[in-house]
């Protein structure tokens, strides 16, 4: 429906000119069968009904056009039957960048996702995109700040950020969380690279039956430098799903198996 006109008819005139405008226009909307058609003749009612009326059929019309994954419905993008991922996406209001969320199930113990996000070294091994990352400073035993740098295809300049992390368990479902946001006040920007300044997202591991994980990877970022949200939004389902393989590739290695956190507690 012509959204645009109805909207440039509100806009012009007082304000019973504007019910009248746009009644005409939406007059003129195609009507879908079974669908009852707001005529010209409303104009001779009242104008407490005929604003109502406006109202609550715009509301209706709406309603029924918005796409699925509007608000805070998640759409699934995709499904990996084999490895076991599911990739979900969704508009975030404020912003023309929509967030993700991956999940995935893999045999573990919950301090080992731990050990392997916190082994920066390996990064760029499993995580999308990573061509390096290292550790700038241990705040303290479940907080760290982390510098990353980002591939990004030709001819977009590389991308760079600097993340907090806070990890985090639930004392009654053992429920691991690990929390990230972009900061911005540790070092500045350079000029090799383009500062993801708007970052936030988490890791949660959800303890199963038969020592098995539900792992949920959430995450929305603004890239900068002017990209097209199209463009951002066209690794919204690759993104988390490399990721998430590269994650299972070697989650089962021992010396994450092994590891272990004061701060997290295994079944």
């Amino acid at each position: 429906m012509h959204w645009h006109c109805i909207y440039t008819a509100l806009k012009s005139g007082g304000v019973w000119s504007k019910c009248q405008r746009l009644l005409i226009v939406w007059e003129a909307v195609k009507a879908k069968p079974g669908v009852l058609i707001m005529r010209r003749n409303i104009l001779e009612t009242s104008f407490f009904t005929t604003f109502c009326t406006i109202i609550l059929s715009l509301a209706a019309a709406l309603m029924a056009s918005a796409p699925a994954h509007a608000g805070k419905a998640w759409h699934e993008a995709h499904y990996d039957e084999k490895d076991d991922i599911r990739v979900f996406t969704r508009k975030v209001k404020g912003s023309d960048m929509m967030t993700f969320r991956a999940i995935t199930h893999v045999k573990s113990t919950l301090t080992a996702p731990i050990a392997l996000l916190e082994d920066a070294e390996r990064a760029h091994k499993w995580v999308f995109s990573c061509k390096a990352m290292a550790l700038i400073e241990q705040v303290s035993n479940t907080s760290a700040l982390y510098y990353m740098v980002t591939d990004m295809p030709w001819p977009v300049s590389n991308r760079d950020s600097i993340s907090e992390t806070s990890v985090s368990q639930d004392p009654d479902s053992y429920v691991v969380r690990v929390d990230i946001s972009a900061r911005n006040d540790v070092f500045p920007e350079n000029d090799d690279h383009v500062r993801i300044r708007t970052m936030t997202g988490y890791w949660q591991m959800t303890p199963q039956d038969d020592g098995v994980i539900e792992v949920v990877y959430e995450a929305h970022a603004d890239p900068g430098g002017g990209l097209p949200s199209w463009l951002v939004n066209s690794f919204l389902v690759d993104a988390p799903l490399e990721t998430l393989r590269g994650f299972r590739d070697l989650i089962g290695e021992e010396q994450y198996q092994t590891a272990s956190r004061q701060y997290i507690k295994n079944l």
